[in-house]
């Protein structure tokens, strides 16, 4: 473990994008010598503790460009936040650009602090990229209006969505779920994200929109335990490993920790309050977090190649205990879709 602090070390102290870059990279290489199964949670701490430090680091060269280009005013209080697996301290080592911006400033000045915000969205966003965070294909960033916002501006739209409960809105609500301040001031962003669960908490008939949205995608495994790899096309023979019941287990947190109010941003927080407050039966809650622990090495092992074909895994690469143990986490995976499918008042 040595060699990843000794780069943790190494990246707060680069002074250039390209820097960071080469430490990215390197931190792929490094991991792929100290991977074992039996490190696996103390590794998930480390590989998200690195993703911290090279994002601050760019985030912070971002807001100095930022300056340096006197673009607007800067808001007196503004916080970068990231979503997604990286929201949850979960992410492997190629992970998708998923953040944005909340700010609060005077009203009269709000104009030139959006043109601040948006400049520096714009320059981090772009560092993110140069170092090896590809730009999110569902365009969750800073630099998309609807996650780079002033505090008044967020608020109207959350309480949008979650009025109107479109499918649309149930997705941005999932989303918006893991934010999770990174740089800047962070309380804006914690306080906000309680406010969020206060509201879901209370509207009765959205808890029960997102429990049933919980129940996609379907897990792919049949009635008699095989596995539904891709028949067809690129990825003929290969599994999502996202698809193939993580998110599941994930959003199934999620919905249980909107509906018993727990504000937490990450999986293993939500896990813990979810258990202390007995919301799942005892061995589900074990079954879940070891499946968790199952999808996470299983995407670390066979996803430190950068490319964006990165969450497909071919089934018959998988070592024989791999298969055994990841549809033994399919199987919590259903069983957990079921069990938020009862609590919310489904079939």
């Amino acid at each position: 473990m040595e060699l990843l602090y000794e780069l943790m070390k190494q990246m707060e102290q680069t002074e250039t994008i390209g820097e960071l870059r080469v430490c990215h990279y390197e931190l792929a290489r490094r991991l792929r010598l100290v991977l074992q199964w039996e490190r696996i949670e103390l590794l998930s701490h480390i590989v998200s503790e690195a993703h911290e430090v090279l994002m601050q680091r760019a985030f912070q060269l971002a807001e100095e460009e930022t300056l340096r280009a006197a673009v607007g005013i800067r808001p007196r209080k503004w916080c970068w936040y990231v979503m997604g697996s990286l929201g949850r301290r979960e992410p492997t080592i190629w992970t998708d650009q998923d953040n944005g911006i909340l700010f609060e400033c005077g009203g009269h000045e709000e104009k030139e602090c959006y043109e601040f915000v948006r400049h520096m969205a714009a320059v981090g966003t772009n560092y993110l990229y140069e170092i090896g965070y590809p730009y999110c294909p569902g365009y969750v960033m800073a630099t998309n209006k609807r996650w780079g916002q002033s505090l008044a501006d967020w608020e109207n739209q959350i309480k949008t969505y979650i009025r109107d409960r479109l499918p649309n809105d149930i997705r941005f609500l999932f989303i918006a779920i893991d934010m999770r301040p990174i740089y800047g001031d962070s309380q804006l962003v914690i306080d906000r994200r309680q406010a969020l669960f206060d509201w879901i908490h209370r509207e009765p008939q959205l808890l029960q929109q997102m429990g049933e949205h919980v129940m996609f995608p379907t897990v792919p495994l049949g009635w008699f335990h095989n596995v539904q790899i891709e028949r067809w096309g690129a990825y003929s023979g290969a599994i999502h490993m996202k698809h193939g019941g993580y998110v599941q287990i994930v959003n199934a947190l999620k919905w249980l920790s909107c509906f018993a109010n727990i504000s937490a941003a990450t999986t293993l927080e939500r896990w813990n309050e979810i258990t202390k407050q007995a919301l799942l039966p005892v061995e589900l809650a074990k079954e879940a977090k070891e499946a968790l622990a199952i999808y996470y090495y299983v995407r670390l092992k066979y996803a430190t190649e950068a490319g964006s074909d990165r969450d497909y895994v071919l089934w018959r690469t998988l070592e024989a205990n791999e298969r055994k143990w990841l549809k033994k986490a399919m199987r919590t995976a259903k069983k957990m879709q079921r069990f938020v499918a009862r609590q919310a008042g489904g079939k």
